[in-house]
């Protein structure tokens, strides 16, 4: 790999890192011998463990059948992972889905699902998005003007709409906020179950979700759960949202639906939703590359193999013992605030020292973790999140590197 070829994939001076040209179970094999210990699933993607070889198979021969198809097209295998999603994963009333290629893409196609069902209800005026701050649902105009991701609006908030935010914990401002917009304008409300990149497995107190159920449904707002990084297990269970017992009217996700070998996520709505859209004859418009078969091939693959080898239950195991081995190790050092999260989904509060420090100085060790937090109320934070194979000896190792590096 020459410097010069490095020097054109950086694209900015924030790219860049050690150069991977292989990976398994829960391990990145560098072009220099160097095995790094994936400890955040690269970007809280990586469930089922790298290097898999049947859901390459599964690719390559949906490859080998079909290239490109117009993505309103049904094929079989389009049709046996919305089967599969329906009968297996949804909740009870999902039965229609929308697949995507991210996350990004994913929440912004639920903005204009949210929009599109307003309208045919006979609300043409409700289109603002309500998020939280602190939040990150994407880097469109769109998911950047609804996320409270203060580092990553910088510089874009001439372009972004002026959408309302409420505290990530305070149900009570969520009223207000509806109140204070106008609820005849108010469309959506947008949260995750766990809040991921901008601020380290943040998790609402137990009585919130059920207070944000109970107003967005006074108000006619729609409740959109971002689960594109908790959704397909991370949390230890199918989804983030049946921790708090309730259920949204919108459900987005991705990440771990390809598990890290093809690009896909999804949009999928209670019929409630979805049906008037429908009877009035409005769509949700596709991407290019929608529901690619080869996409839906991998999906499949990994569902199975999360199914077959029992991974949510271990994910909840394992998340147990990391969580445990984390407060034992660092859970009184000076710079730590908070151990939280949820399954294989946790984050380390940081106080006084900077979390892309302590992301580099890990990453020196061989552990990658993944940089949280984007100012207040949560300036720093770590952001573990290994796929759900990692073994007992690599979650010693990523514990005793936290502890070395703040040390």
């Amino acid at each position: 790999m020459s410097d010069l070829a490095r020097d054109r994939f950086t694209f900015t001076a924030q790219s860049g890192g050690p150069t991977i040209v292989s990976a398994e179970g829960a391990e990145l094999l560098t072009a220099d011998g160097r095995r790094i210990i994936d400890a955040a699933g690269g970007a809280v993607v990586c469930n089922i463990g790298h290097g898999r070889r049947e859901v390459v198979d599964a690719v390559a021969q949906a490859m080998r059948s079909l290239d490109y198809v117009l993505p309103t097209w049904p094929t079989p295998l389009r049709l046996q992972l919305s089967d599969v999603l329906v009968e297996k994963w949804l909740p009870s009333g999902f039965n229609h889905v929308f697949f995507a290629n991210g996350g990004s893409e994913a929440v912004d196609s639920a903005f204009r699902l949210a929009r599109q069902h307003q309208v045919s209800v006979g609300q043409p005026g409700r289109y603002k998005i309500i998020g939280r701050q602190p939040s990150y649902h994407g880097s469109t105009l769109a998911t950047l003007a609804a996320g409270g991701h203060t580092h990553r609006r910088s510089g874009y908030e001439p372009m972004l709409s002026e959408w309302p935010k409420v505290p990530w914990n305070d149900a009570a401002a969520l009223a207000g906020a509806i109140e204070a917009a106008g609820p005849e304008t108010v469309a959506a409300f947008i949260a995750e179950p766990v809040i991921g990149a901008a601020a380290g497995a943040l998790v609402a107190p137990v009585d919130y979700w059920a207070a944000v159920r109970a107003i967005c449904d006074e108000y006619g707002v729609l409740l959109i759960a971002d689960e594109v990084m908790t959704g397909f297990g991370r949390t230890g269970r199918r989804w983030g949202h049946e921790h708090d017992g309730i259920v949204p009217d919108i459900v987005v996700s991705g990440k771990g639906l390809g598990g890290g070998y093809v690009p896909i996520s999804l949009v999928s709505a209670h019929d409630r939703i979805v049906d008037p859209i429908t009877n009035s004859g409005r769509i949700v418009i596709f991407f290019t590359f929608s529901g690619h078969d080869s996409s839906c091939a991998g999906a499949l693959a990994v569902l199975e193999i999360i199914e077959r080898e029992n991974l949510i239950e271990r994910c909840e195991l394992q998340g147990r013992k990391l969580r445990a081995a984390l407060e034992d190790a660092i859970g009184k050092h000076r710079c730590v605030t908070e151990i939280r999260g949820r399954g294989l989904m946790l984050g380390v509060g940081l106080e006084g020292v900077s979390a892309a420090d302590i992301v580099l100085a890990a990453l020196e060790k061989d552990v990658w973790i993944y940089p949280a937090g984007c100012g207040a109320p949560t300036p720093d934070a770590l952001l573990i999140a290994p796929p759900f194979v990692i073994t007992d000896a690599q979650i010693e190792r990523i514990v005793g590197v936290i502890g070395e590096v703040l040390g």
